[in-house]
This record gives C-alpha cells, structure tokens and sequence, in this order.
C-alpha cells in the first residue's frame, strides 16, 4: 500500500487530531511529493495523461480504442454479469474493430448495478473497495474500486485546475465535503495542512455565525474557492446581507459536485469579476471527467470513454480492474453542441451537463421538465432565497420548500415566477422553511424526484415513435 492509501484508510483517526497536532503532522506529510505520497500509479497517469494531451488526433483515437479494448477484454475474462450480456447480445471483445462498434455493446443501468453487484466486480488484480454514490434520493449505489484509483483522480484533478491557474497547494478556500463545526466552542471552520485547504462549515454558511467565519477565512488569504455551486451562491448572498466586500486576491473558483446552472455562473462572476470560473464535471464511478471554462464542457479522453446517447451520457472506464464500467447510463443528461473523435460517437466537447435524471420534474400530462428551466433568475428572485428544493411524488404536483428564514421572499412572486417558465402542466405549492437539509457532505438536494422519470421517459420515446 502507498502511503496515500494507508493515510486514507485512517483519516478519521487523522480528523479527530488536536488542530495543533494535526497542522505540523499535515503539513510535513503534504510536503512530500505527490509521485511519492500516491506511489508509482501517480506517476503512470501523469505521464499518459501529458502524452495524450499533446498527441495528434490519430494517436488520441489509437488511445481510446486500446483502452476501450481493454476494458472489454478484462470484462470479459473476469466478469460474470458482462459475460452473460454480451452472450445475449450476441457480442464480444472481438468484435470491437473501431471506435463506433462500442455502440453494439449492451448499456448497463444503476438498477442493474444495484441487483447483480456480486457478478460485477472482482480481486483477481487488485483488493476491491466498496464506494457509494452520494444516495440524495434512495438508497446509496454501491460499487467497488480499486484503492490506488485515487492517484489517477489526483492527477487529472491537478491537471483540470491549472486551466485556471491554480498550482497544488495554493492555498484554497474549501466549501465543500465533511462538517467541521464545534458549535459548543463556537468554531465553524478547519484548516487542512496536506492541501492547504481552509474549511468553512456549510451548515453554517447561511447563519448569524457568517460574519465571524468570513473573517477567518479572509485571514487565511486564500486565491482560490473550491466548492459546491450552492455553497458559493451563499457565500456570495451572506457577504452581500452583511455588507461585506468579495475576498480579496481570489483568482479562480472551482465549482464541483452538484449541477451549476449558467444564471449561477453569471451570478459568481459579476461578486468575483477577476476570478476565473471552472466548473468540474466527473462522478464518484470515475468512469468520466471533464471540465469547463468557456461556453463548453472539455471531457479528457484519456480518463474514460463518453458517449451522449439520447441525451443521455453513456461511460465506459479505463484502468478499473477491479469493477470495469461499459456503456453504463449515468442518469446525467448533455446539451447543445458535441464533437466526436473521427466518426465515433465518443465525445471531445458537449455544449452543457443538465443533471441527473432526478433533477426533472413530470407535467400532469407526463411531459419532463428540466430543472434547468426552473433556475431561470429572471423570473425568481434568486438572490433573495438561501435555498430551493423541489420534492414531487405524483404527476402534475411540486411542493417546493424555500429556505428563508428571515421570510423575505414574497412566495406569490416565486410560484407566479415557476408557473410563467413552465406554462402549465404543475401546480406548485410553496412552502416557506428556516431550514431545507443537506447531505451528510453538505451537498444541496435540489430535486427530490420519488417518481420512476426514467420509465415515464422511455414511455414517451415509445409513443413518439409509434
């Protein structure tokens, strides 16, 4: 085991430190080099990762297709589940020839992940380890991983953020990930030595507590603000409510783990007008990534294989030998323009990421309705609401809960607002909270979706082409 994996096997030990204690032994453990803390997988990927980034088209496409056969080969060998659905779709690793035929290989979906987990991973290379999708709605997916796969992840992480300047160890505000708050002390913040990262308590960001928590954080001097979209917008609106100016020296913002809208964008951009806004895009499967700057999303090719299939992004993984994905139906939904590699339908660049599947609301008349269209600020009083969740459990009906404390928010404004974007279809019912719950990770769950949209989807596909 590298020492990366021996220390995040024991983090909570590392976690439950004296601040003290846990600054001098952090900061002398994150001054060792990255190739040396990861082990020898740091140094492979990097390598891969620069040499692809710097090839020709014809050297990218040689890449993908390789790894893509390996992925099958080792599937193939070694997996039960994938054996028995190539055998029914009459396929195999031999009929991959170019990049296209991927297409012919069956899809895999979370239900069939979650029924046929035993058949679907193996230890025959590496000590599988069990991992869990975030689970904001039902029952978290388990799935297995190898634990040197997070050496590739820090690699392609570092990589993604230089595009806005950023350099490891920079230090960082971070507005994402576990609690930290003490409230019987009085604390709502930490610092992390390792990535010299500075913790405010998303639990806490919409509170009284704000001011005094700013202030640490603009003590730490930090350039850079990691975190989820929502944890930023409330950052942003509570430095707004208390008169307090942008943090200065902030040259980049990395948003990640949550859907971010592009009103959300504009919003961050005109409170931090000289920061650089990159949103990340990947999921706890580590079988896609990919980033944004611009007006599109760059996937890195060399990370994993991305399809947009009716919509929806399709993935397929390279180096998991331990739980390969192929073709499996993420549930998150692209946009806009995509260009492929050569005539495959595996993709360089999409135009935007909606969201998940969850992330849509269904009409009376079982038309879906993206949450997307329903963050349009133009017609919602964004900035004056902490928070949003839309919660539906039949056709045509949206309760959704406003986070507002201070009962600010005129609630006739906002359905007047919801039903002007979707017309007519949904009867909302708004209800006003002091509080809407977080994950455990202080992830926002904007849409709590207790119907099946994907049967309801497929549904409506059937019909169309009838």
């Amino acid at each position: 085991m590298t020492f990366e994996e021996i220390l995040h096997a024991y983090r909570s030990v590392y976690y439950s430190f004296p601040q003290p204690l846990k600054t001098f032994l952090g900061s002398l453990y994150g001054s060792i080099p990255l190739e040396i803390r990861f082990g020898r997988q740091f140094g492979i990927h990097k390598k891969l990762l620069e040499k692809f980034e710097n090839g020709d088209e014809q050297y990218k496409q040689d890449y993908i297709y390789n790894k893509i056969l390996e992925t099958l080969i080792f599937a193939e060998t070694y997996i039960p589940y994938y054996q028995k659905k190539f055998k029914e779709h009459g396929v195999s690793s031999r009929d991959f020839k170019a990049l296209e035929d991927i297409g012919k290989f069956p899809t895999i979906s979370k239900l069939e992940m979650k029924e046929h987990l035993d058949e679907l991973y193996t230890d025959v290379r590496y000590k599988p380890v069990a991992h869990y999708t975030g689970g904001s709605l039902t029952t978290p997916t388990k799935f297995y991983l190898a634990a040197n796969s997070r050496a590739k992840e820090k690699v392609y992480n570092n990589y993604i953020f230089t595009k806005i300047g950023y350099k490891y160890r920079t230090p960082t505000l971070l507005l994402k990930g576990r609690e930290i708050s003490v409230p019987e002390k009085d604390i709502y913040w930490e610092y992390e030595p390792i990535d010299n990262y500075f913790l405010l308590s998303n639990n806490y960001l919409n509170s009284e507590k704000f001011p005094l928590m700013y202030e640490k954080a603009k003590a730490f001097g930090p350039k850079f603000i990691f975190g989820y979209p929502s944890a930023v917008l409330s950052f942003i609106k509570m430095s707004r409510r208390f008169g307090l100016e942008p943090l200065p020296n902030i040259e980049g913002i990395i948003l990640a783990s949550e859907t971010c809208y592009p009103d959300e964008v504009e919003i961050i951009k005109e409170f931090f007008p000289k920061a650089k806004v990159l949103s990340l895009y990947g999921n706890s499967e580590r079988d896609v990534i990919g980033y944004r700057v611009s007006d599109h999303y760059n996937l890195l090719g060399s990370y994993a294989a991305m399809r947009v299939v009716d919509g929806e992004i399709v993935t397929t993984s390279f180096d998991n030998f331990v739980m390969p994905f192929i073709n499996r139906r993420s549930g998150d939904y692209a946009t806009g323009e995509v260009t492929t590699y050569g005539s495959s339908d595996i993709a360089k660049t999409v135009g935007n990421i909606e969201g998940r599947t969850k992330d849509f609301l269904v009409s009376e008349d079982n038309r879906l309705v993206s949450i997307t269209t329903m963050c349009g600020g133009q017609h919602l009083p964004l900035m004056d609401i902490d928070a949003i969740q839309y919660i539906q459990e039949e056709p045509g009906v949206v309760t959704v809960l406003v986070e507002d404390p201070d009962h600010r928010v005129d609630v006739v404004k906002v359905k007047e607002g919801m039903h002007k974007l979707v017309r007519d279809g949904i009867d909302f019912k708004v209800k006003v909270v002091d509080k809407i719950d977080k994950t455990y990770r202080g992830k926002r769950i904007i849409c709590k979706q207790f119907l099946d949209v994907e049967k309801i989807r497929a549904q409506k596909e059937r019909q169309e082409s009838a």
